[in-house]
């Protein structure tokens, strides 16, 4: 009797066992193209300690201008900085950033391609961040608004850890972006 009834059950218990590892795939795709809500801290490698770096100057309080150590300092902080290391875990993430715009290139409407930094103005003044705090980021669509681009923004896309030079500074990452979004106070 018992052998009837798994018999007589048995396509209805298979097509139950499908439908559910259906919805299970499904659901883990789904979670899976949640992008990572990355913070800054989380592109520099946890054991980084640039200051110890610096330990030639310690004690200079007043320099002037043309001063040679103020030279000297700002190579120093520049060579430091464009070799800051990068997290390579962070390599092919889907993630979402929020950043400041610095434009690279576009037309007179919409921005294609910008430098992502984590505080206002950062690749305009000397000396830009370390290139672990900057993101190459290229749009694949239609690019940002330009008005939005001097913003605050959220990018959505693929990260990768590829270095990458501007004319305003050394990106240690770059993505490419499906998404941007103004970022709302």
């Amino acid at each position: 009797m018992i052998r009837k009834l798994a018999m007589r059950y048995m396509p209805l218990y298979s097509l139950l066992v499908a439908a559910l590892s259906c919805l299970l795939l499904i659901h883990n795709v789904a979670v899976a193209a949640e992008p990572r809500q990355l913070e800054w801290n989380e592109l520099v490698p946890a054991d980084w300690e640039p200051a110890g770096l610096f330990e030639e100057f310690a004690g200079i309080t007043d320099i002037d201008d043309g001063d040679p150590v103020a030279e000297k300092i700002m190579n120093r902080i520049r060579e430091v900085w464009d070799s800051a290391p990068l997290v390579e875990s962070l390599d092919g993430l889907r993630v979402k950033i929020p950043g400041y715009g610095v434009p690279l290139d576009g037309d007179a409407e919409r921005v294609q391609s910008f430098l992502l930094v984590p505080y206002f103005g950062a690749c305009i003044h000397t000396p830009p961040p370390p290139r672990n705090q900057i993101v190459l980021v290229t749009m694949k669509a239609d690019g940002v608004p330009l008005d939005d681009a001097f913003g605050a923004l959220w990018i959505t896309g693929t990260l990768k850890v590829e270095p990458a030079d501007t004319e305003y500074g050394h990106a240690g990452y770059t993505l490419v972006a499906d998404k941007a979004e103004v970022f709302a106070y």
